[in-house]
């Protein structure tokens, strides 16, 4: 009985401390390393490329194995009929028992191995290994385009928060732009126009920011869907305040890493041997084959001697066959022929692409450098538009600017403040794609 108050009482932590769990695991609190490293992993064009992984690795286990010996049993078993033979045409007939006995019984094993090919199984474990390189390279390059896509949805979210505060100061303004203005229609200072355009003016706002928060709700769905969380979960983004980027030189000096290759470039490197190994195989037709094999069985009856003896026997051989398709001196020529133009298709390709890559990449840096141009631009123009609100806001207090004009200094103020954010988001969204075009992500 003593031992009955610690049992509740550790029952009770235990009920609170499951209770805190569950509550918890619909709350994902992401700062932008960890939802790339969580589209990395939990995306679910991720998992089913690992499935193909998987299957890729079975295919070319079954690849080695053909190497092995090839073993098998038998088992038959035969009863005739009597037969019958026919005389002068089909005018007369005879039947006879077949002798020795009407059953015939067959048991038996039998195995070959392969020695020599002229190639064609190294060639397949070959082909299925560069298979195999594939799917693990699909995989990586699945799970760089996710973590791209990730975070560029994340900085989007990023992107729309800091609008949203934005326009929450500026519904501020207009809120307090109102009441002056009222206040100002109430001393006939103002006429009505003016107090109807800073009433519609914090309406427009007011929808704006309405937008705003629907545009963050649905960027938030698109990212779990990346993410492969659950519609019910709630995503608390951290990373709400941007890091300075990098300089042009920094960002050059980080993708200097010769190791890493872009993954379509990679692919097509792959697809190249694969192609080179298909060539060999076809060329090893025009080799024999030759294997060892040997058999082993119980028989019933003895055909062995003659005539055939009612008894069982047990025999067994072993022996050297070979095979040579006479016909693959001609029809492997065409096949040679076709899979080396393949070769050749693959080959330009692969430049092509290069070209490709090394364009878009150059396009990056580019777009990387205007980034970094816009974010300098937008702070010196920040300090400007402020001080341009500030200066349109007393003239028009003091009757010497029109509605209009404050109205516009205020919308050049957000829009400063939204291409400084804008700049600084792109500029990081320009260095993922950097990362995953070079092959790093």
């Amino acid at each position: 009985m003593k031992a009955l108050p610690l049992l509740l009482l550790l029952f009770l932590f235990t009920c609170r401390a499951f209770a805190q769990d569950t509550s918890a695991q619909g709350v994902y609190y992401l700062s932008l390393p960890a939802a790339i490293k969580m589209a990395q992993q939990q995306n679910k064009l991720v998992q089913a490329l690992k499935q193909d992984e998987k299957a890729s690795t079975y295919d070319l286990q079954d690849a080695r194995n053909a190497v092995l010996p090839q073993a098998g049993v038998e088992v038959n078993y035969q009863r005739f009929t009597e037969l019958t033979l026919f005389d002068n045409g089909w005018s007369k007939s005879e039947s006879f028992r077949r002798r020795p006995d009407p059953n015939t019984v067959n048991l038996g094993a039998n195995a070959a191995f392969t020695l020599f090919a002229g190639g064609r199984l190294r060639h397949a474990v070959t082909e299925e290994s560069i298979r195999r390189e594939l799917a693990t390279l699909g995989v990586t390059d699945q799970a760089g385009q996710s973590a791209q896509l990730a975070a560029l949805l994340y900085l989007d979210i990023v992107r729309l928060y800091k609008l949203d505060s934005l326009i929450v100061e500026q519904v501020k303004r207009a809120e307090l732009r109102l009441k002056n203005i009222t206040s100002l229609y109430n001393n006939q200072r103002v006429t009505r126009s003016d107090l109807l355009r800073a009433e519609l003016n914090l309406s427009s706002i007011q929808l704006n920011k309405e937008t705003t928060d629907n545009d963050i709700v649905i960027a938030k769905q698109k990212l779990a869907v990346q993410l492969n969380i659950p519609d019910t979960a709630q995503l608390v983004i951290t990373d709400t305040a941007m890091a300075q980027p990098l300089s042009l030189s920094g960002l050059q000096a980080s993708m200097s890493d010769a190791s890493a290759t872009p993954y379509i470039l990679q692919r097509t490197a792959k697809a190249i041997r694969l192609q080179e190994s298909r060539i060999r195989s076809i060329r090893s037709a025009y080799y024999p084959m030759i294997q060892l094999y040997s058999a082993y069985g119980l028989n019933y009856p003895n055909f062995f001697f003659f005539p055939p003896v009612a008894q069982w026997y047990s025999v067994g051989f072993i022996g050297i066959r070979a095979q040579y398709a006479i016909s693959s001196l001609y029809h492997n020529k065409n096949k040679v022929a076709a899979a080396r133009e393949r070769l050749n298709s693959l080959q330009l390709q692969r430049a092509y692409i290069s070209d490709n890559v090394n364009e878009n990449i150059r396009s990056l840096y580019i777009k990387y450098s205007e980034s970094l141009t816009r974010i300098r631009v937008a702070e010196k123009s920040i300090e400007q538009a402020a001080a341009n609100l500030k200066i349109v806001s007393t003239k028009y207090y003091n009757q010497l600017a029109l509605l209009t004009d404050l109205l516009d200094a205020d919308n050049l103020y957000l829009e400063s403040n939204f291409n400084l954010v804008k700049a600084q988001t792109d500029a990081t969204g320009y260095y993922y794609r950097l990362l995953y075009v070079t092959g790093k992500l």
